[in-house]
């Protein structure tokens, strides 16, 4: 099959299977933080879906063309490396509230680069309007009538430095790995953003307690993350990206926080409040109109 001309009816189906992965995994990693720090978590999970890929496509691969090649390294600092490490040290620095919320700008963020940096994907009326929604969504999820904001600056700019990572990834991936199948164009990805935490690795950005890992949870939890929210997302955003552009492909990722709150509703018993409810109504139809955006931004 062609993952890269497959239809929007899978391409969808791609895009909600690895939004609803991502929009449950802060259940593992609020578990980990416990023990393993969140650069640790990082290598182990990163470490652990590159052998997944190698095992897939275990046969060495030589660069196809140095562009390309540069395009899926950066691809991996950006979207992995960058992104995670900024949005998990923020949360050491700025209230969980900010840190969503500044992270919950990278569609907004993609639009506009996608604007600057690619030919058939235009700022619309659409976007605009669907954005608006999204953001006044989140906003209603996370402070849920509580609309109290405190600025931390250092936290609170490592955050909108992961939007930004993410924004600047789905432009670079969405050209990339075209000499490549998916499952290579993820290895090598992965490849890079695991040379790239090995090196952090041997700094104090990222300290290892290895003996964590003979926990049992803690080894399933690591293996829930690495197996589907980084192998499997990977793999599959990328396609995603590929088949619906990465302006539409990103506009999908405001539908997390709902997902997110009905999830901690069924799995930790919490609360959801007519401000939650209010708020994913208007992130579903803010995704709704900004599914309307057609080639060249009309």
């Amino acid at each position: 099959m062609e993952f890269r001309r497959c239809g929007r009816l899978f391409s969808y189906g791609l895009a909600a299977a690895v939004t609803f992965i991502w929009s449950v995994t802060f259940v593992s990693t609020k578990y980990l933080l416990t023990y393993l720090e969140p650069g640790e978590i990082l290598l182990y999970r990163v470490a652990l879906a590159y052998a997944v890929f190698v095992a897939a496509s275990p046969r060495f691969m030589k660069p196809a063309d140095l562009r390309d090649e540069l395009r899926l390294a950066s691809a991996g600092l950006l979207g992995v490396t960058l992104y995670f490490l900024c949005e998990n040290t923020a949360l050491s620095y700025s209230t969980a509230s900010n840190v969503v919320l500044l992270c919950g700008i990278s569609p907004l963020l993609t639009g506009i680069a996608a604007h600057f940096f690619t030919k058939n994907e235009k700022l619309s009326r659409a976007f605009a309007a669907g954005s608006v929604l999204c953001i006044a969504g989140i906003f209603l999820i996370i402070f849920n009538g509580h609309f109290v904001l405190k600025l931390n600056p250092l936290g609170d700019f490592l955050a909108l430095c992961a939007a930004c990572a993410f924004a600047a990834y789905s432009i670079v991936v969405k050209g990339a790995g075209t000499s490549y199948t998916p499952v290579q164009t993820a290895r090598k990805m992965l490849f890079y953003t695991l040379l790239s935490l090995l090196v952090l690795a041997a700094t104090p950005v990222i300290d290892l307690h290895p003996a964590m890992l003979a926990r049992p949870a803690v080894a399933a939890n690591i293996l829930f993350l690495a197996l589907f929210a980084s192998a499997f997302c990977t793999w599959g955003w990328n396609i995603v990206i590929w088949n619906l552009g990465a302006v539409k492909a990103n506009n999908l990722i405001y539908v997390t926080p709902p997902l997110t709150m009905l999830f901690s509703a069924l799995v930790l018993g919490e609360r959801i409040t007519p401000f939650a409810v209010a708020g994913g109504a208007l992130i579903l139809g803010g995704v709704y109109i900004s599914q309307k955006i057609r080639n060249g931004g009309n």
